[in-house]
């Protein structure tokens, strides 16, 4: 497959482009993401789907330019596919014939269940494992739902109701209230009993904006609005506010401006499937149907997943910025026999052990940004970077026992990210580890290492005397008082 390819969605609201470039055979990184409200549907609802020319020329104009940037950053491969408004339209082929014609950009319209496939695709590989949830993709046109149960796609389903639809043929005539509650619950009820789940998975522009509403109003610590979770009890009542209000009232509610055009309407549809689907939380997902046309496509020989126990983020960061193997392979393997073996010290539960060998993968990767503070490096990788199967709480706890290489943490370090980590006593314990791992490859010794805990007393059988490892030993901080005997 090209090393960069550039996949443009058409939406009936907004077209997009994403550039992903690969690092190895599965993994890969965002390098480039373009949007443009080009709003292709916008008329064609009250006018039986017929495209519109002003509607025509905004969506050529932005592919266009979306054409001469994948040429710049070089992609070998360009995928397009358009969803709702270009499905529905009689004319669609006049304007896959002029993008052919002008750009040699070959569009591929795709029917709502594979549109609802490609969002869900994105879900299973990208957030942690999902065992029973609904994905739910609010869009211009459509809105699809996706059944998972246990990792995998169960039934998919595409209604005719999206936020510029109802903008057309409701709120921009007034015409709210129980008018468009009862539009909207005509086309829910064409969802079976299978339909029904503890967790929405939400994608697309609305749940991502309320997603982003939310983690403001609770003044949550991180940005990342990926894998983002709150409560339907907590967030119901807002959202139905939303969608009854005026547009001159958004603002005050905290709405972003490029939000108000739809933003009520995906909400009057996002309030009636929460209702719908009897759910108890919402995961917001930051991916969609760019990322699972891209997967579909880089996945064609493993049946659409990953492979067992492969993990994105860590692999992209791991094939782009890691430094030297064996010491990567010594610091892991040390960080988890010294887990071990200091338990009855430490008593940490064993789903610590997953977080402390993946911060072991990773401590180093900032050192490709420089050696000095290169566990600071790695931290911020972490932190901003490691999006993709890991929980908020995990990427924080992971980030940490990084960043605090050597150093006893204190509650006022870790005030900012209280909330999503464990104590301070555990942390430290995490801190340690990773730290004496890293210091016992001072003198580039990464064999026969062995280690006895007998009492208070961590025996270390070195293959030969190290002074630099004797020195670094007696400057390390402890968590607890116990001695290290070398």
């Amino acid at each position: 497959m090209a090393k960069r390819t550039a996949i443009i969605d058409i939406g009936s609201n907004s077209a997009r482009m994403a550039v992903y470039e690969k690092s190895s055979r599965f993994a890969f990184h965002l390098v480039k993401e373009v949007k443009s409200r080009v709003r292709i549907g916008e008329g064609a609802y009250e006018n039986g789907g017929q495209l519109q020319d002003f509607a025509l020329k905004r969506a050529i104009d932005a592919l266009s330019d979306f054409s001469q940037i994948a040429k710049n950053l070089q992609c070998k491969k360009i995928i397009c596919v358009a969803t709702s408004a270009v499905r529905d339209a009689p004319n669609a082929n006049v304007f896959i014939g002029e993008i052919k014609k002008r750009l040699d950009i070959k569009v591929r319209i795709i029917d709502g269940n594979k549109e609802a496939y490609y969002g869900a695709l994105a879900v299973i590989n990208m957030l942690p494992k999902l065992n029973d949830a609904i994905t739910v993709d609010i869009g211009g046109g459509s809105t699809e739902l996706v059944k998972i149960k246990n990792g995998n796609i169960i039934k998919t389903i595409s209604l005719d109701i999206g936020t510029v639809r109802l903008k057309e043929l409701f709120f921009d005539n007034k015409k709210l209230g129980n008018e468009v509650n009862t539009f909207i619950l005509k086309k829910l009820s064409l969802l079976d009993k299978d339909f029904c789940a503890n967790t929405i998975i939400g994608i697309g522009g609305t749940t991502r904006a309320l997603g982003k509403l939310f983690m403001s109003k609770v003044n949550y610590p991180l940005s990342t609005i990926h894998g983002f979770e709150y409560s339907t009890k907590s967030s119901l009542d807002l959202i139905r506010k939303i969608a009854s209000s005026s547009v001159l009232n958004l603002k005050s509610i905290g709405i972003k401006k490029d939000r108000y055009d739809t933003i009520r309407e995906g909400c009057a549809i996002f309030a009636k499937l929460i209702e719908k689907l009897d759910a108890k939380r919402i995961i917001t997902s930051g991916v969609g149907i760019r990322e699972g046309v891209y997967l579909s496509d880089i996945l064609r020989s493993s049946g659409g997943k990953f492979p067992e126990n492969f993990n994105l983020s860590l692999e992209s960061l791991k094939t782009r910025f890691s430094p030297d193997k064996q010491e990567m392979g010594f610091i892991i393997k040390t960080s988890e026999e010294l887990f071990l073996k200091l338990k009855p010290l430490h008593k940490l539960n064993d789903d610590f052990l997953y977080p402390l060998v993946t911060a072991a993968r990773l401590a180093c990767t900032g050192r490709s940004l420089g050696f000095y503070q290169e566990h600071l490096h790695s931290a911020y990788f972490v932190l901003n970077s490691l999006n993709y199967g890991f929980t908020h709480k995990d990427k924080v706890l992971i980030s940490t026992i990084i960043k605090f290489h050597n150093k006893k943490v204190s509650e006022n370090d870790i005030r900012q990210y209280k909330e999503l980590l464990p104590s301070v006593k555990e942390i430290n314990w995490l801190v340690f580890i990773l730290s004496f791992a890293k210091l016992l490859f001072a003198n580039g010794v990464f064999k026969d290492i062995k280690f006895e805990l007998e009492g208070n007393f961590l025996h270390v059988i070195y293959p030969k005397p190290s002074y630099l490892v004797k020195s670094a030993i007696k400057n390390i901080n402890k968590p607890e008082s116990f001695a290290i005997v070398l």
